[in-house]
């Protein structure tokens, strides 16, 4: 299966294509400021990617609580322009193809989970740190998604 694989960051957005198991056509562009924008930029790499490489559909990592059952991005990031309505639909009509998105720091895990160091484990946390502080909670080789989508955000925890 080949894939446009886009991983939305505070800075920059990554590109690429997962094809024979592996990214190709890596390329970062800078995070715009604004929601009509993000949509012109994905868009736009999304179409270039399906005139090169025959894609079936579009995997996003991204930061806040991703809703995968309604298609929201819940929470806070540090871009408040992609939260609290259905992102997901409308990047299917955009893109016409199907869309699958999880968090970012989820995605990292599963990926050390596979391939990195966490390759011979079931079960691993997982932090990042970046433009904000996130991390993964992976059980029996399942993300642990937790009470409201925060299962492993480091970062929202508070300290007496």
């Amino acid at each position: 299966m080949n894939l446009a694989a886009i991983d939305i960051g505070g800075s920059t957005i990554k590109f690429a294509t997962w094809e024979g198991g592996s990214l190709q056509k890596v390329h970062a562009l800078p995070t715009p400021d604004n929601l009509e924008d993000f949509y012109d930029l994905l868009g736009g790499e999304v179409a270039k990617i399906k005139a090169e490489s025959a894609v079936t559909g579009v995997a996003i990592s991204s930061p806040g609580a991703v809703n995968k059952q309604s298609g929201v991005i819940e929470g806070a990031s540090a871009l408040p322009y992609i939260h609290n309505f259905p992102i997901v639909p409308k990047l299917e009509e955009i893109f016409g193809l199907p869309v699958s998105i999880e968090n970012d720091a989820n995605c990292a895990a599963l990926a050390e989970l596979a391939d990195g160091a966490g390759k011979n484990n079931s079960s691993l946390a997982f932090m990042v740190i970046g433009t904000g502080v996130g991390g993964a909670i992976i059980f029996n080789r399942q993300i642990w998604h937790g009470a409201h989508l925060y299962g492993g955000e480091f970062g929202y925890q508070t300290t007496a």
